[in-house]
């Protein structure tokens, strides 16, 4: 678990927007003609896989059509049977929640999306929000596990060895912060001190106000 959580420090120092739109081109476009491609919505459209899902509400959506698309989004990777990171991260996030308030859901939208989808299905993963009393504007999400590996690989989430990457217990525990429609990913390990992941997401946002070095409220995660 140590390596993991050395991975997770060394991907989030070393990737950004330029890190998702590698990911996504090993999926490729999604469907129209190269002159549609030129256009800003099919490339936006082309870089995150439109898959089917169902939620922990046990309802069916299209992952970008209804999910990403013109969102602002906080997208993670877990299952619930991982006894170690997964717990702690998912605590760390409904942290990040409490501090957003209630523009999650409104404003900001959480996406945990599992590992284990054969495991993890709508009622486990409800059972599983209930249990970290996860509030709404926060999405457990489950579906075919070749569409989960496509996502995975669409946000770069992939080791370099390919038995350590198989193993969803080595899993890189990162998460993704991205405002869609301004094509503005970031990501950062998954066990940010909660109050830092807030503001990561507040900076991003157009009119976000980064903290000044010489007020003296700059910090280190």
């Amino acid at each position: 678990m140590d390596r993991r959580r050395f991975l997770g420090g060394l991907v989030g120092a070393g990737i950004g927007s330029a890190a998702v739109a590698a990911g996504v081109t090993k999926v490729g476009p999604l469907g129209g003609d190269s002159a549609a491609e030129t256009t800003a919505a099919a490339r936006r459209r082309s870089r995150i896989p439109n898959v089917a899902l169902r939620t922990h509400e046990n309802r069916e959506v299209w992952f970008y059509d209804d999910l990403v698309k013109d969102k602002t989004v906080l997208i993670n990777f877990m299952f619930t049977a991982c006894e170690d990171e997964c717990p702690l991260q998912t605590a760390n996030l409904t942290q990040v929640q409490k501090l957003l308030g209630d523009r999650v859901g409104r404003d900001i939208f959480f996406y945990s999306i599992s590992l284990d989808p054969e495991h993890d299905t709508p009622e486990v993963l409800a059972n599983y929000a209930r249990a970290f009393e996860v509030k709404p504007g926060w999405l457990f999400l489950t579906g075919e596990q070749a569409d989960i590996e496509r996502l995975r690989r669409s946000f770069g989430l992939v080791d370099p060895d390919p038995v350590v990457d198989a193993d969803k217990e080595q899993h890189i525990g990162m998460c993704w912060h991205g405002i869609e429609p301004l094509e503005r990913w970031s990501s950062c390990p998954t066990m940010t001190k909660p109050d830092a992941m807030a503001r990561y997401i507040s900076w991003a946002e157009p009119k976000g106000e980064r903290p000044s070095s010489a007020r003296g409220d700059g910090y280190r995660v």
